[in-house]
């Protein structure tokens, strides 16, 4: 039986504030927006939860699995699939895809609800 692939040092990634702030939690950012508004219809987490996310992204990830993975010019790049709890209740998982470049810690590149 295969052990599930995790990312590699999971729990020293780094999510930059502005991934989130000025990007998928933003309903003005020209790509964002449209992640924004899901996050707040489906999860009721606005651009002012940034840090509720942040901090539920960094506590499921550990433990969740690679769902994808790539070679890319800037590193591995890893697609990871997270339990999200809502601040209105609901749960829904969250698409979160990381970079990792040589030996730095991986890194948050975008995000959003895996509504189908």
């Amino acid at each position: 039986m295969n052990r599930p692939v995790r990312l590699p040092r999971a729990r020293e990634a780094r999510i930059p504030t502005d991934k989130l702030v000025r990007y998928a939690l933003d309903l003005a950012h020209e790509r964002g927006c449209h992640k924004a508004r899901v996050f707040a219809s489906a999860l009721g987490i606005t651009a002012s939860d940034w840090r509720y996310l942040h901090d539920q992204i960094l506590a499921a990830l550990p433990e969740a699995e690679v769902r994808a993975t790539r070679i890319t010019p800037f590193g591995v790049g890893y697609e990871v699939v997270v339990m999200i709890d809502g601040l209105n209740g609901a749960t829904h998982p969250v698409v979160t895809t990381w970079i990792s470049q040589g030996d730095r810690p991986p890194r948050l590149t975008s995000t959003w609800v895996d509504i189908p």
